[in-house]
């Protein structure tokens, strides 16, 4: 990865995917500060149920374990990472503090909002955004992510990402 700038706001942002997650986050907050997991339907968002993910926060150590991927994420990064733990994912090319982003939500009850550019095996690159937005589950605390990545109309094969299952067969060569 080449470069991760940090948005401060959700207007820095041009994915209108990410700005959806957002207003449903700003809108179901309340009292509580974030929403409940139950609060978020998605049979009303259908078109970004391709870019989503649902993390799980498990602590003592502070772990990261993925629900759920969505098909379009899964297809760009060429692996279903559903169940797998974000440490076991991440490898030393990653310039990506995913850890640091899931834990400062985890702690800041906020969303982190960003752009990630991905280097290609053809030498170039492609950029896309993200959210990771903290909920409760059940009441209790934060528990969960619903995050999103828009890669726009990024075509893997077109641009030659190099996947995480080649990273990962690298990394463990």
């Amino acid at each position: 990865m080449i470069a991760v700038p940090r948005c401060n706001s959700v207007e820095e942002l041009t994915s209108d995917k990410i700005q959806a997650l957002h207003a449903w986050w700003s809108a179901q907050s309340g009292a509580g500060g974030i929403p409940d997991r139950s609060a978020f339907d998605p049979t009303r968002y259908p078109r970004l149920l391709p870019n989503m993910i649902i993390a799980q926060a498990t602590t003592e150590p502070f772990r990261i374990q993925y629900r759920l991927v969505g098909t379009k994420v899964a297809d760009v990064l060429n692996i279903d990472f559903t169940g797998r733990y974000l440490d076991e994912l991440v490898d030393e090319a990653t310039n990506t503090p995913w850890q640091d982003y899931y834990r400062e939500a985890f702690e800041r009850r906020l969303p982190i909002l960003g752009t990630v550019t991905e280097a290609t095996l053809a030498g170039g690159s492609f950029t896309f955004e993200f959210g990771i937005f903290p909920i409760t589950a059940g009441g209790d605390g934060v528990r969960q992510f619903l995050c999103i990545e828009d890669y726009f109309d990024f075509n893997l094969t077109s641009a030659e990402l190099i996947p995480w299952s080649l990273r990962e067969a690298q990394l463990f060569a």
